[in-house]
């Protein structure tokens, strides 16, 4: 079964809508195999968004997934990598339609919610960096 990472960044959890988007997860039947809360650092976040590293907004990046808890959790159910980021919406909440969680929820230019793995690969590396201890 195919596998996927969300991080519910610290809008979601300050904003109190962690229950309501996992519960958007859960009707869809997908299996929720891993859940933490955590403080993601400096470290951490720029490990998780290098491939942005040379754009002028990656500071404010670093500064806003830093800000305050998160919850993170891996997903798994058929096609679930493809599903959960047309749940989630565009990447900019602007752009996102009604009915997704950015469209649904989103008002602020550069806090966007939510965090979905992209493919495959991405979703595999993304697990063992926010779950390194089911490596072990």
């Amino acid at each position: 079964m195919e596998r996927t990472l969300v991080i519910l960044k610290p809008d979601s959890v300050k904003r109190k809508l962690v229950g309501e988007i996992i519960s958007r997860f859960e009707k869809r039947n997908f299996t929720i195999l891993h859940l933490k809360m955590m403080n993601i650092d400096r470290e951490l976040a720029c490990e998780h968004y290098s491939h942005v590293k040379d754009k002028p907004f990656f500071n404010d990046m670093i500064d806003y997934i830093t800000s305050g808890p998160v919850v993170v959790m891996v997903l798994s159910g058929y096609r679930v990598i493809e599903a959960v980021r047309s749940m989630v919406g565009a990447t900019s909440n602007f752009d996102s339609k009604p009915g997704t969680i950015r469209g649904d929820y989103g008002y602020h230019r550069f806090e966007n919610l939510i965090h979905a793995s992209d493919s495959c690969e991405s979703a595999e590396i993304e697990i063992k960096r926010f779950f390194p201890e089911l490596d072990s």
